[in-house]
């Protein structure tokens, strides 16, 4: 619980000041729908290295650059990439289960993502009116310095809330953290500014967050109905079922970001295969039941179901591959 909290709401409203406060003509060179692919798919991708999110974490911050005007493809990247291959992650990944799985995971998590955008935004492109409208609409009025210091105390409380272990530290950075963010927001922003960022980002969290509570409840039932003997029994091989039941199970289940490597870990002590545990590592951390419920009011039902079925034929590709040459 504390994890989402600490999670959630920061991701709340950096989504928030994204849509409110972000001007429009500086995300567009980089990501809008008239970007060379060769720019716009790197920025996005970078932009998701950057981060350490989980799959619904990830979801407000992609309903707010698509607001932005980001382009269909890139914003699918960015999705896939942030809770895919954060540095983090990656480093976390290296350190329990070796650097063979956490190179393969990150140079294929990227190529994924790119293929992911790219298919999707081409068999589904863009219509008018497609952007997300969870608010009014933001002002365009800013300065590049504010910005600065607003996103970077806002990062910084994310990462505090979900990096540090130790309750004492944890709890008194956020609050110095929060103190900054107050102090920033009253001296570099209007009234009228500050009202337009909390009014876009409870449209967010209005929006959002009653799915994510049901995806969570209904994971967690299927977590706990899923018999334990399907490890050690079934998925000690690189067949087509043994790969594709820890992808079908990493697609549905939710966990919060890096809970996935030590789970991955368990499997792998278990039985599982490694072919069968990159696939499940290319999988949980991009999607799962709750972010699947929230992408359908963002991008539609149909986009999600190709969204949905790429993840399971590229990571069960990529799991009977490597399972073959390792």
């Amino acid at each position: 619980m504390a994890h989402t909290v600490f999670c959630l709401v920061p991701a709340f409203f950096i989504a928030g000041a994204m849509s409110s406060l972000l001007p429009k003509d500086g995300l567009l060179p980089y990501l809008g729908k008239k970007t060379p692919k060769y720019i716009s798919y790197p920025i996005s991708i970078l932009s998701g290295l950057l981060l350490a999110v989980c799959s619904c974490t990830v979801l407000p911050l992609f309903a707010g650059i698509r607001k932005r005007g980001a382009g269909l493809g890139p914003a699918l990247a960015f999705l896939y990439t942030a809770p895919a291959t954060n540095i983090i992650a990656i480093l976390y990944t290296a350190s329990l289960i070796g650097w063979d799985i956490a190179i393969a995971r990150i140079i294929l998590s990227i190529l994924f993502a790119i293929i992911v955008g790219i298919i999707i935004s081409g068999i589904f492109p863009e219509q008018p009116g497609d952007e997300v409208s969870l608010g009014k609409k933001p002002k365009e009025k800013t300065s590049k310095r504010r910005l600065v210091y607003l996103f970077a105390a806002l990062l910084a409380i994310l990462l505090v809330g979900t990096r540090i272990s130790e309750d004492w530290l944890k709890y008194g950075l956020t609050a110095m953290l929060v103190l900054l963010t107050y102090f920033i927001s009253k001296k570099y922003f209007s009234t009228e500014e500050i009202s337009s960022w909390m009014d876009e980002t409870w449209g967010f969290t209005k929006t959002i967050f009653p799915l994510l509570l049901a995806g969570v409840f209904l994971s967690g039932i299927i977590r706990v109905l899923l018999p334990q003997d399907l490890i050690s029994g079934y998925l000690g091989g690189n067949g087509f079922f043994a790969i594709a039941i820890p992808v079908t199970f990493g697609i549905f289940v939710y966990f919060p970001t890096l809970v996935e490597v030590p789970m991955a870990k368990t499997f792998l002590q278990l039985g599982m295969s490694r072919g069968a545990l990159l696939a499940y590592l290319l999988a949980d951390p991009v999607i799962s039941l709750p972010s699947i419920l929230v992408m359908r009011k963002i991008i539609g039902d149909k986009r999600t179901l190709l969204y949905i079925a790429l993840i399971f034929i590229l990571t069960v590709s990529a799991g009977m591959l490597y399972g073959r040459i390792s």
